[in-house]
């Protein structure tokens, strides 16, 4: 039984509007009688956007590319900082820092100039390696051919 009490007092309250509507209605067509025709509505503004000037649009334009500069540059460092955060600190052992390194020159420092190439001199022969063969037996003593024969008596 609550329902329905509720759908008939909402019915009521619908034609109640309804009414209003119509009585509302009417006071509109009378108000527009006597304008004569004339809508009562005031005109809408033609457009919301206003001129702006070449110049004015540059240094908007301007304005902008620096504001994305700055919020660019904020998200770069906030993330190399936590890189950094992130990252692993390197061992240095105590000899290796007791060490000094040396300076690495630059790059587009001059090359050194190379030496001149030493004097070529002359090949010096090494000893000739002794043989395994043994040495030839020195030839037998000939009579000499120069000698007179002897004559036998």
């Amino acid at each position: 039984m609550p329902q329905t009490l509720d759908v008939d007092i909402l019915a009521a309250a619908l034609v109640g509007y309804q009414e209003k509507i119509k009585e509302i209605e009417a006071r509109m067509a009378d108000l527009r009688q006597r304008l004569g025709g004339k809508s009562a509505t005031p005109a809408a503004p033609e457009s919301a956007k206003r001129a702006v000037s070449a110049g004015a649009r540059r240094r908007m334009a301007a304005a902008q590319r620096r504001r994305w500069a700055a919020v660019r540059g904020a998200k770069a460092a906030a993330a190399k900082a936590a890189r950094l955060a992130a990252a692993p600190k390197p061992v240095v052992k105590k000899s290796a820092a007791r060490k000094a390194k040396p300076v690495a020159a630059p790059k587009s420092a001059p090359k050194p100039k190379r030496p001149p190439a030493p004097v070529k001199r002359a090949a010096v022969k090494p000893p000739a390696k002794p043989s395994r063969r043994p040495p030839k037996a020195a030839p037998s003593p000939q009579p000499e051919a120069s000698a007179p024969p002897v004559a036998a008596q």
